[in-house]
């Protein structure tokens, strides 16, 4: 079987790794002053090149050869750590070597000293994963080492390291890779291997990589698996990435509001296989290049959208459903539509026309069944699609005096919805039915307890607001029954 193409072009001497420079420039310099600390700290993301630094300088500290650069590449040390079969540097998965009893075998094996070379090197990778007592064997030992015994701990996870550890070692911070060194990289790999490739295609794994050189190589050998060459067209559809087209008729019917063509493009996306993940990162970053040539109010509220649907996606079972259901709320067609009616001169429908009430006004419902059901059928026949939405899930009462109607949102995201939207839904309200919507988490002292008298409603307002509770009950986090006696 082939060598995977990670391990075939994995760095061996630090001129061949991309990036971290600083990383670089610091230890190069320690190592050749012979200045080595006796304990060190990778941290970074996965795919920045921890590991290969490790063994890098593992190589640079055992190498064989006198007078040529460090590491030479081809001594027998250095061509034994390349094969991970030296016997003076250990590598450590600590996910899977995570308990006390490694810990005290390694404490055990640091009093010998080295064999094949002048330095004996632990890598431990992941090693935040240790439990709470391995950790406290490993300090006395990370603290006071013997002589030519060297640390070198990776972790992608440097928070959860307690502070007693980090005091005792030199830490480095690995950043992501940005995506021009990627595709360089990726390019070399490409002409090494001979094979065909396009720029755009590099440009595309590079951003899928999110800054890790491992996953971006991993993902181009997924690309020549499928296709054998790493063109535009084979990327795409290896990645799921959607034509620019595509893209950009979702953001302006995101934009505008356009249910029918939201709806549509979420059907191509499930038929053609593709991810929604992947198809809201590619509008995030249309979005964020348009802002770079022009920023405005609409794009920056457009892509806070966007991120927060993100993340709503993320953790959802269902992602056709919850994508269709969160672009539709967050869209700008319930506020476009209800801007447009309310500017348009041409608007002939009698509901609007209100300048003067008494006289155009229609004639009134008899029953307050009646009234929101032709209220409900004027918001889904006016495409009013979030406020005929919010309104049909949520529970309406009267209220004693006849005029207010009570709505219980069903969630407190609705209710923070309806709260945004109440001001519109009045207007069409008092329009056509002749009455106005009151939130119920609202009606602290009001409706909620009009059935009290004065000295009643005073006497619990007085207590909700000492108890501090005013605010929970707003929000709807604390619900109040009233009960007889």
């Amino acid at each position: 079987m082939s060598e995977v193409l990670y391990r075939k072009y994995r760095p061996r001497k630090f001129s061949e790794l991309v990036g971290q420079d600083q990383v670089k420039e610091i230890l190069g310099r320690a190592i050749e002053k012979d200045s080595v600390f006796h304990a060190y700290i990778f941290s970074g993301s996965r795919g920045t090149g921890k590991t290969t630094t490790a063994r890098i300088v593992a190589k640079m500290l055992n190498c064989l050869a006198e007078d040529s650069e460090k590491p030479c590449g081809i001594c027998d040390s250095c061509k034994a750590i390349d094969a991970s079969s030296h016997m003076d540097v250990i590598e450590l998965d600590a996910a899977s070597y995570r308990g006390i009893d490694e810990i005290r075998k390694i404490r055990d094996a640091v009093s010998y000293r080295p064999v094949m070379g002048r330095f004996k090197v632990y890598i431990i990778d992941e090693f935040h994963m240790l439990t709470r007592e391995a950790f406290n064997a490993l300090l006395k030992t990370l603290e006071e080492p013997p002589d030519k015994v060297i640390f070198i701990l990776a972790t992608t996870n440097l928070e959860k390291v307690p502070e007693t550890v980090l005091s005792r070692c030199q830490i480095f911070y690995f950043k992501p890779l940005i995506e021009r060194d990627i595709a360089t990289y990726l390019e070399r790999i490409a002409k090494s291997e001979g094979l065909e490739y396009d720029d755009k295609a590099l440009r595309f794994i590079s951003k899928a990589a999110h800054g890790g050189m491992r996953d971006a190589v991993n993902l181009m050998e997924r690309v020549v698996s499928y296709s054998g060459d790493v063109s535009e067209e084979s990327v795409r559809a290896t990645l799921g990435i959607l034509p620019e087209e595509v893209v950009k008729e979702f953001i302006t019917a995101f934009s505008s509001g356009e249910p029918a063509s939201i709806l549509k493009i979420s059907e191509e996306i499930q038929s053609a296989g593709y991810t929604y993940e992947v198809f809201l990162e590619q509008v995030i970053d249309t979005v964020k290049d348009q802002l770079i040539a022009e920023s405005t109010d609409e794009r920056f509220k457009l892509l806070l959208s966007l991120w927060e649907i993100t993340k709503e996606l993320k953790f959802a079972e269902d992602k056709r459903g919850t994508f269709e259901v969160m672009v539709l709320l967050k869209s700008g067609y319930e506020k476009s539509a209800i801007e447009r009616i309310g500017k348009s001169e041409n608007v002939k429908s009698e509901v609007f026309e209100t300048s003067d009430k008494s006289e155009k006004a229609p004639k009134r419902d008899t029953t307050e069944e009646n009234s929101l059901s032709k209220l409900i059928d004027h918001l889904r026949n006016n495409n009013f699609v979030l406020l005929w939405t919010l309104l049909s899930l949520s529970k309406i009462t009267r209220s004693e005096s006849g005029g207010v109607l009570t709505l219980e949102a069903d969630s407190n995201y609705s209710y923070d919805l309806l709260k945004d939207r109440l001001e519109s839904l009045n207007g069409i309200a008092e329009d056509l039915i002749g009455k106005r919507f009151l939130l119920s988490n609202e009606s602290v002292g009001g409706n909620l307890f009009e059935g009290l008298d004065k000295d009643s409603q005073e006497y619990v307002n007085f207590v909700i607001s000492n108890l501090g509770l005013k605010d929970d009950i707003y929000k709807g986090k604390i619900k109040i029954d009233l009960e007889e006696d």
